[in-house]
């Protein structure tokens, strides 16, 4: 629309010249001529300055459009940053979402895991408290549930002829043998076998055989490993270890207490 515009104005400019050219050249025309012209030069003219005027109305649109275009480019780009970068946050927040539901997966199976183990536990101390009845009721075993584990604990006196011994008595053994046909037929994962003795001195004749507390526990865990082995569990379910007097569980002050610290440990694993 410009170009045309400019086009009109440069014939209107061309029309103004041969009409002047004319009245230049010829001077013979009347007056009715002449007012002709005349009229017809201002009508020109008037035209002229119109087709400026909308010329200039046509540049001022045109320059304001640009200024327009331009302004919406740029918010244009503007918002396709804003939608890159939501979309970025978006994946973002689609990758942490993943890193939550795989934790909230493990969290799951750590709990049907603690659950599972919770069941075999009670399962296991059930069946442990229901097998060891009638030497629960002597005192010859205590059985002490945690949270992960059962602990059978046997005494000195029952297992062992006297407190610096760490030969089993048949009786001890006997003992023994139903607590690893027990431990069989639950099916634990494992046992530790803990020696434990009290905190008197050993005597000269008892210290050529074993040179320290640490020693006479040794010896008591091992005893108990071997029958334990030979009711069939598997040695790579089992440990023996010696304590010596490190972990009391009575007063060290009095004969009962020293006695109740002399003592066997069953650690299972259901």
């Amino acid at each position: 629309m410009y170009l045309c515009m400019k086009h009109k104005t440069g014939l209107i400019s061309g029309l103004f010249v041969v009409l002047l050219f004319m009245g230049c050249t010829h001077t013979n025309y009347s007056q009715e001529e002449f007012n002709a012209v005349a009229d017809e030069l201002n009508s020109c003219t008037r035209q002229l300055k119109m087709a400026q005027d909308e010329n200039a109305a046509l540049k001022k649109l045109m320059d304001e459009t640009n200024k327009e275009l331009t302004q919406t480019s740029s918010e244009l780009l503007g918002f396709n940053d804003e939608k890159q970068q939501l979309l970025d946050k978006n994946i973002q927040c689609l990758e942490e979402k993943k890193v939550l539901l795989k934790q909230i997966s493990m969290f799951g199976d750590i709990i049907k895991e603690r659950n599972e183990a919770k069941w075999r536990i009670n399962k296991a101390y059930e069946y442990i408290l229901a097998y060891l009845e009638t030497e629960r009721l002597n005192d010859q075993v205590y059985i002490i549930r945690s949270q992960e584990k059962i602990k059978i604990v046997i005494p000195q006196r029952v297992l062992f002829p006297n407190p610096m011994s760490a030969w089993l008595t048949p009786k001890g053994s006997r003992l023994i043998e139903k607590i690893g046909l027990g431990l069989r037929q639950m099916d634990m994962i494992y046992v530790e076998i803990g020696g434990h003795t009290d905190n008197t001195a050993i005597s000269e004749s008892v210290n050529k055989i074993y040179p320290s507390k640490w020693h006479l526990a040794q010896g008591r865990s091992m005893s108990v490993l071997m029958v334990l082995k030979e009711t069939g569990i598997a040695q790579e379910k089992m440990c023996a270890i010696s304590y010596a007097d490190t972990k009391p569980i009575a007063d060290t002050k009095t004969e009962d207490g020293r006695a109740m610290n002399r003592r066997i440990e069953l650690v299972v694993t259901p």
